[in-house]
Order: C-alpha cells, then sequence, then structure tokens
C-alpha cells in the first residue's frame, strides 16, 4: 500500500471506488488492508484514495469477495432449482406480479418451500405483515417453519432505505453462509417494503443493477422480486422488468400472479 500523494492520476474515494466494483466499502477495506487492492492513504488524517487504473486492474483479474468460491466454478454443486415446473439457473434475478392476494403466493411459497427441503438459506424482504402472511401458510405444509426462523434457514428482513446498505447486508449474509458451506441461496422479495421504507425508485434500481453486476451471479442464488400491480406505477413496473432481464429467458406467463 503507498503513501505517496504525488500522483498525476485523479483519485476517487472509497464510496466512487465502491460503486465501480459493485461492492461495499466495507469489502474495500478488507481488500485494500490484505494488499488484494491497490489503495493510496493521503493527507493527515490518511484517508483511502483509489486510481482507476488500479480498480480495472482488479477487475480483470476477476475477483470476488474473500471466502467466497464463484459457484460456476464449483461442478459438485447443483446449478439449478426447480420453481412450478420450470428450471431456474442459479444467478437468475427475476421478478414477477400479481393483483390478489392469492397472487403473492403463487411462487412465495413453492419457491421457499423448496429452498427449506433443498437446505438452502432462504431471505424474505417484505413488510412485517406480508412476512407473516408468508409464514403463516408455510406453516400449514412445514409445520416447524418456526424452528427454520430460529435457526437462520430463513432470513428475515424488512429492507432497508438506503441501497448500500441493503447490498452490504446481502454482501455480509452471502459471504457467511459460504464459509458455513450453504450451497443454494434463494431470496424472495415482496417489494411492497420499499414503499414503507421510503426507497425511490431510482435507488431500488440502483440496487438492482449493482445487484446484477456482482452478488446476484457470483454467489448460487435465485433472486425473485415480485411486485403488487395495485401498489407500483407503471413506471415502477417498467423499471422492475428493465432490471430482471433474466425473466425474459423463461415462460413469463409463470411469473404472473393468478
Amino acid at each position: 500500500m503507498s503513501t505517496t500523494e504525488n500522483v498525476t492520476e485523479s483519485l476517487l474515494n472509497i464510496k466512487q471506488a465502491a460503486k465501480i466494483l459493485n461492492a461495499s466499502e466495507i469489502s474495500l477495506r478488507r481488500w485494500s488492508d490484505s494488499g488484494k487492492l491497490t489503495c493510496l492513504r493521503i493527507g493527515v488524517k490518511r484517508e483511502r484514495r483509489y486510481r482507476l487504473t488500479d480498480l480495472r486492474a482488479y477487475l480483470e483479474q476477476d475477483q470476488v469477495p474473500a471466502n467466497m468460491v464463484p459457484f460456476e466454478h464449483a461442478p459438485s454443486r447443483i446449478a439449478h432449482i426447480d420453481l412450478e415446473g420450470i428450471t431456474i439457473n442459479y444467478g437468475s434475478h427475476l421478478c414477477a406480479f400479481y393483483d390478489t392476494d392469492l397472487g403473492r403466493l403463487k411462487l412465495a411459497l413453492p419457491f421457499l418451500l423448496g429452498g427449506l427441503q433443498a437446505g438452502n438459506r432462504c431471505f424474505v424482504v417484505a413488510t412485517a405483515e406480508v412476512q407473516s402472511i408468508i409464514l403463516n401458510e408455510l406453516r400449514d405444509v412445514r409445520s416447524d417453519i418456526d424452528q427454520d426462523v430460529e435457526n437462520g434457514h430463513i432470513v428475515l428482513t424488512e429492507g432497508m432505505a438506503d441501497s448500500t446498505a441493503l447490498y452490504t447486508f446481502f454482501e455480509n449474509a452471502f459471504m457467511n453462509a459460504n464459509k458455513q458451506g450453504i450451497q443454494g441461496l434463494r431470496v424472495l422479495g415482496d417489494m411492497a417494503w420499499t414503499l414503507q421504507k421510503g426507497m425511490g425508485t431510482d435507488e431500488l434500481n440502483d440496487f438492482e443493477t449493482r445487484y446484477n453486476q456482482g452478488l446476484g451471479h457470483h454467489f448460487p442464488v435465485v433472486s425473485l422480486c415480485q411486485y403488487d400491480a395495485r401498489l407500483f406505477s407503471g413506471i415502477a413496473i417498467l423499471g422492475a422488468l428493465k432490471c430482471h432481464g433474466d425473466t425474459f429467458h423463461y415462460p413469463l406467463a409463470h411469473f404472473l400472479g393468478v
């Protein structure tokens, strides 16, 4: 790690560098401290600064966060899940839409139940009300669902208004699962939580884009974001479709609620 301040190339602060690498600031600090990513320390406060050339070099190495085994290089792992008669590859980031309360459950229940039966770690990002609805329905077919929550087989969160904080949450959670030897992850997002948390469309789309370029394709995870069409505008739904291009690899009718 260099301490020189005599650089001719423009320097980026850690927030700017994190955005380029689609990673959290915590990860950048760890990579810099371990010597994996070149970092300059400048000024009395020895603040971290990054050169664009060093960031590009890091990206070209196709490195991923420490302790993370890219699933595409792990042939012993199952490369897909089955959801309602269709085979979905790990690394897929999908969206679904519904306009009835029953439609909310159409994919959510088999998606989570199949994950629990397969030994996956499942994440549910939803309002407390929707979490309760989903868990109550799962309880009818899986009596030990409360134990699943207690043991961390299902991780519940009501989301966050800040996209960077949300990205960091998933980054840490996925790496912890990887360390524990969990070979499959599933994320269900019932996106009404964004309205409750006050996350705007632009902020949400920024998160989805970062997630696509980073975590969503580097870990053995299938991610399903579902939208209640009664709550979201046409512009928001269009944005969702643009951020979930993987959906178009499969029959679209499967992702429309009853």
